[in-house]
């Protein structure tokens, strides 16, 4: 992903002011943190769920990215082919990752599927490597391994919950993977695209991907309740077009296992709103998980990792 000129990028600012990063980082943390619990809270399938968070949130940016190419017709002209293809590829691991990671919490606890398909980092890490031979750093991998025993920690309680936990914690991770591509696939395309093209050819190729899937299933995508289609409107504008907006945003800087470690914050965010809305229990190894993670999360985002930047994923 080298070959692609520096002077066929958009005109996008190097850098990020650290204050603007860190609110949009952490406003996207604390959005993305509601959606294991609006999920559990809505009365619809997850493919249902899946379909209408990233439609109605494509209905919104993707009008705001032609309206804005309409009025810069530069912009529009150079927008780079590969780049559009490689956001397309990241709209159909974004749909599978919503339609396995939805799907696990119908088996296992909110606090474990936020837990396991945040493992992402480490697909992160290893398929970087793998086809990019982006290489981490000795901190950022210690990082990675202390979110993986935080992990681990909080999931471990899960048998209590569900007996079907097993098959609900092999979604999750399913899904870590598909979020692995999404990230890997956003950070190259965000060299390239801005904000807005991005998030309206990766939003709108999931939502493509996601209601044909719902109406070939036989899904139901209406005769909801009024409190249901409030809750998935409420899905598709706080987790999916603040929180994943941000993120998005935040690969046009970061490295895609950096931004994965900072979505570690969900799982935090997540298991202590579940302790208030569902109330789920919050014991001691829960506790342990969350610290563990915490310090992984710090150690992290904290990481100047040079080398993986310097890859160009």
């Amino acid at each position: 992903m080298k070959d692609l000129r520096s002077s066929e990028r958009t005109s996008l600012p190097p850098a990020a002011h650290p204050v603007l990063l860190i609110a949009v980082v952490l406003g996207g943390i604390a959005a993305i943190s509601c959606a294991s619990i609006l999920i559990r809270l809505a009365d619809a399938p997850p493919l249902t769920v899946a379909a209408y968070r990233v439609t109605l949130a494509a209905l919104v940016v993707v009008p705001v990215h032609f309206t804005k190419n309409i009025r810069n017709h530069r912009q529009a002209k150079t927008l780079n082919a590969r780049a559009i293809r490689v956001t397309l590829l990241a709209g159909v691991f974004l749909a599978f990752h919503f339609i396995l990671w939805i799907s696990s919490l119908s088996f296992t606890s909110v606090a474990s599927s936020a837990t396991l398909v945040s493992t992402t980092p480490i697909f992160v890490a290893f398929f970087s490597f793998l086809f990019l031979k982006a290489k981490p750093s000795r901190r950022l991998l210690s990082a990675i391994l202390c979110t993986l025993a935080g992990s681990t920690v909080l999931a471990g309680y899960d048998g209590t919950v569900s007996p079907d936990a097993v098959k609900g914690d092999v979604l999750a991770l399913s899904g870590a993977v598909m979020a692995s591509g999404y990230l890997i696939a956003g950070r190259f395309a965000r060299q390239y695209l801005d904000i807005s093209s991005y998030t309206a050819g990766a939003y709108g190729t999931a939502a493509l991907v996601l209601v044909p899937a719902s109406l070939i299933t036989g899904t139901p995508l209406t005769g909801f309740s009024h409190n249901t289609y409030l809750l998935l409107v409420l899905i598709a504008l706080i987790p999916q077009l603040i929180g994943h907006t941000a993120f998005n945003w935040s690969l046009r800087v970061l490295s895609p296992t950096q931004v994965s470690l900072l979505i570690l914050g969900e799982p935090v965010g997540a298991t202590l709103l579940a302790y208030f809305v569902l109330a789920e229990s919050l014991t001691l190894q829960r506790f342990m998980g969350l610290a563990i993670l915490a310090v992984g999360i710090l150690a992290g985002a904290s990481s100047a990792d040079s080398r993986e930047h310097g890859q160009g994923t």
